[in-house]
């Protein structure tokens, strides 16, 4: 019985879909959270000293998902840099597409970054 119950469970995890574990960064809402994914998510400087956030986000559904996204940009400190460049931007994902997000720091003194998504709210 005990290896039957095994097999069972065994094979449940085999069927699901592979979804990579999310960047520590990365924060996602629970209303979105079976939805979509945020893959390969990477950050550089540009030749100003700015620092450019990039992620790919990923919708593994079969249907239309409208989501929500925002960057907050860190000082050295961790703490948040007042800005106005931190608001929702909306985004329409296909069935199974995947999309490039890409966002740049208010200034050079950015050392790190949190990104959000939420299903949109409009």
């Amino acid at each position: 019985m005990a290896g039957l119950l095994g097999m069972l469970a065994l094979a449940g995890c085999v069927s699901r879909a592979p979804v990579p574990p999310c960047d520590t960064r990365v924060t996602l809402a629970p209303n979105v959270r079976d939805d979509v994914y945020v893959a390969d998510v990477r950050a550089v400087r540009n030749a100003a000293g700015f620092m450019t956030m990039q992620a790919d986000v990923v919708n593994c559904t079969g249907r239309p998902r409208a989501v929500d996204w925002k960057t907050v940009w860190l000082d050295g400190e961790g703490v948040e840099i007042d800005t106005l460049l931190s608001t929702w931007d909306g985004l329409m994902l296909n069935p199974q597409e995947i999309r490039g997000l890409k966002s740049t720091a208010p200034n050079p003194g950015a050392a790190d970054f949190r990104l959000y998504l939420r299903r949109s709210v409009k």
